[in-house]
């Protein structure tokens, strides 16, 4: 009987023990069982990774960390273990494949500074061969901005080895802001011109451990003015105060949005529409847009700052003034009107013989005529102070527009040519977004060059003819006869009151 209770107490122990170390002797994992990383524009993309934790069934908790891995900001593994706490394997691989997990805030201190020790080549979004535990994974991505992930390798049902793929999805957003003329027809401008813009940006994602996460976006314009207050929307949706403050300066030449930071915005697109009236400076010939959005934190080491810029050109028109002659003499002292096509605001039209008859006050534009909006005028120079003889410049139009120009006041002894000419020839190449290096930083930059001005119109105009000699006295004898009598009936007056006298 003793022998038996020995034996019964032997197998006991012997069960016990086989049943402690069931999972331990279990198959550590098919090869094939592996980590997909979901990427968004995978392209050009690096995957590092590390395993923390692993299986320890002979442990209360079940897990312990890898030899020499410590994890950040005094976390312990058993609190990594109560994020999933209560759930089975299969929703807690759900949660780590939507991110519910990742973005929990004890596990974003954990991993802060977790060293990652494999690389996977270039363009490999799978982790093959895993083992049940955690995974720390990191996309890296020129251009881009990601937040660490932990991603958990469950066991099967039966315990034998991992699930055969556990999915996770990288959390991450374009560093690069973006931004371009939301409308056709303003790769040229002018003044007065009202050109709306448009800026893009995708809403960064910041790590819960940074501390005063910073969300900005400046933009800043040359040649122009802000109107009214841009308008901010959050994944389609109008922003609200909440979600973000929109300031412009009070010179009308900048605005600055600072969101509110909120996780859940997340990968959200960001679009801020506004126009800006174009009024260029003395010494200004484009109109030039420049904005910046900039994502840090005041703990998290130097800000992220990208760059895009957007430039539309003027184009200038020359005319000349010439004789009718064989050398086509340069003539000073013309005067020409510049008129645009524009059925607001009209103040002439063009009539079918290419004239431009000023409106009257009240009048409107009778019908099948071009409407006129007067824009400036401007006399031929002398060729003195900086003048060149016969010709007259304006400056700062519009390469998308239609003008027309029409001597108003001929020169000194020369006819008026009433024929309205076009302008014509002006040509802006519309840029692309390209990346180029100005003061030492990379800027997105779309120019729409300037290929050519206006054609030179000549316009010519005729002497004015004086009245031809016959070469007969004419009227000269009339006059010296008329003279004659008017003196001879004088003196013949005199001399009658002197005898009516005596």
């Amino acid at each position: 009987m003793k022998k038996m209770k020995r034996f019964f107490a032997l197998f006991l122990a012997m069960a016990m023990v086989l049943g402690m170390s069931m999972t331990t002797m279990a198959a550590p994992g098919d090869a094939t069982a592996k980590i997909t990383i979901n990427v968004k524009e995978a392209t050009g993309a690096t995957i590092k990774y590390a395993k923390i934790a692993e299986a320890a069934p002979t442990t209360p908790l079940g897990w312990s960390l890898v030899e020499g891995v410590t994890l950040s900001n005094g976390v312990t593994i058993e609190q990594l273990a109560n994020v999933a706490q209560g759930k089975s394997n299969e929703e807690a691989v759900k949660d780590a494949a939507d991110g519910t997990i990742n973005s929990n805030e004890l596990v974003a201190k954990a991993i802060k500074d977790i060293i990652l020790d494999t690389t996977l080549d270039a363009g490999v979004t799978e982790i093959t061969g895993v083992t049940p535990g955690l995974y720390v994974i990191e996309v890296q991505k020129n251009g881009w901005t990601f937040t660490r992930m932990l991603a958990y390798v469950a066991w099967n049902n039966d315990n034998t080895a991992a699930v055969p793929v556990t999915s996770v999805t990288a959390k991450g957003a374009p560093d690069q802001v973006a931004k371009e003329i939301s409308a056709e027809g303003n790769t040229s401008v002018s003044e007065g011109d009202v050109v709306p813009f448009e800026v893009t940006a995708t809403y960064p994602y910041l790590a819960q451990t940074i501390e005063n996460p910073r969300f900005e976006i400046k933009d800043e314009v040359k040649g122009g003015e802000i109107q009214g207050t841009p308008v901010v929307t959050i994944d389609g949706a109008n922003a609200s105060a909440n979600d973000v403050t929109v300031t412009v300066a009070e010179d009308k030449k900048s605005f600055t949005a600072v969101f509110n930071y909120k996780i859940a915005n997340a990968s959200d697109a960001v679009v801020i529409r506004y126009n800006v009236e174009v009024k260029l400076g003395a010494n200004e010939t484009q109109l030039e847009n420049n904005v910046s959005s900039t994502i840090s934190s005041l703990t998290g080491g130097d800000p992220t700052t990208t760059d895009a810029k957007v430039i539309s050109p003027t184009v200038d028109a020359t005319v000349k003034k010439t004789a009718e002659t064989a050398d086509g003499t340069a003539l000073a002292g013309a005067k020409f009107a510049l008129y645009v096509e524009s059925n607001e605001g009209a103040t002439a039209y063009k009539n079918a013989e290419d004239a431009i008859i000023v409106l009257e006050e009240g009048a409107s534009v009778p019908a099948g005529m071009t409407a006129l909006k007067y824009v400036d005028e401007q006399i031929t120079g002398d060729g003195e102070d900086g003048t060149t003889l016969g010709i007259a410049t304006f400056t700062k139009l519009d390469a998308d527009k239609k003008y027309w120009v029409v001597e108003t006041e001929a020169p000194t002894g020369y006819s008026l040519n009433t024929r309205a000419e076009a302008l014509t020839g002006a040509v802006i190449t519309p840029g692309t977004a390209e990346p180029k290096e100005i003061d030492g930083k990379t800027v997105m930059v779309t120019e729409n060059k300037k290929e050519s001005d206006f054609t030179q119109v000549t316009i010519v105009d005729t002497t004015l003819s004086a009245l031809p000699s016959t070469g007969g006295i004419g009227t000269t004898i009339f006059t010296v006869g008329g003279c004659a009598i008017m003196i001879l009936a004088a003196g013949m007056f005199f001399v009658s009151r002197r005898r009516a006298a005596k």
